[in-house]
């Protein structure tokens, strides 16, 4: 019983505005985060706190790239213009025009 691709690349396409809708409540949590992080730095320095808890080598950043190598992905530098839905929906256009081709040239002959 063969699936049906089309029924996949509506799948695939749900499932890839999934990943961009948890990246975007990912990208407002650490932009929270940051804030939090920066109230309480000043509130310690206010209060008279030399040293900054938050001043290490390691970065949020860096702590979310580790959870996600957990996870099974390896994260890496990207260029933040390339997006997700995009991508997606360019490989679907050319994996219907190849299926499409490959239809046209299954029912002739080579004669």
């Amino acid at each position: 019983m063969a699936e049906d691709y089309q029924e996949l690349i509506h799948r695939r396409a749900a499932v890839a505005d999934q990943i961009v809708d948890v990246i975007e409540t990912l990208g407002q949590l650490v932009t929270e985060e940051r804030d939090l992080q920066d109230r309480l730095r000043r509130l310690g320095e206010a209060a008279g706190v030399k040293a900054n808890a938050f001043a290490t080598q390691l970065s949020i950043a860096d702590a979310i790239n580790s959870e996600l190598t957990r996870c099974g992905l390896s994260p890496r530098r990207a260029d933040p213009r390339l997006r997700l839905g995009a991508l997606v929906t360019d490989q679907h256009r050319r994996y219907r025009g190849q299926r499409e081709m490959r239809e046209r040239v299954v029912g002739q002959s080579a004669a």
